[in-house]
């Protein structure tokens, strides 16, 4: 169970922090600077957006794989 619960909040912090990275170098680049968000992502201030969404993955991958017990004999 506590594979289960640490699995989940890895995934939840992984896709809110990718967001909320993401949204904010898009709003510091200048206007034009930076054509898409495909662009930002692969770029080098895209790296820790990549590492935020990649841990959200292994988080998922983690909630899924842990053996959830039953408490029934």
């Amino acid at each position: 169970m506590k594979k289960l619960i640490f699995g989940c909040t890895l995934m939840l912090c992984g896709a809110v922090c990718g967001t909320g990275w993401a949204i904010a170098r898009t709003l510091l680049v200048e206007p034009g600077a930076c054509s898409s968000l495909w662009s930002l992502l692969f770029s080098r201030d895209g790296f820790p957006v990549l590492f935020f969404y990649g841990s959200g993955l292994a988080g998922a991958a983690l909630a899924l794989l842990s053996p959830v017990r039953d408490s029934r004999p």
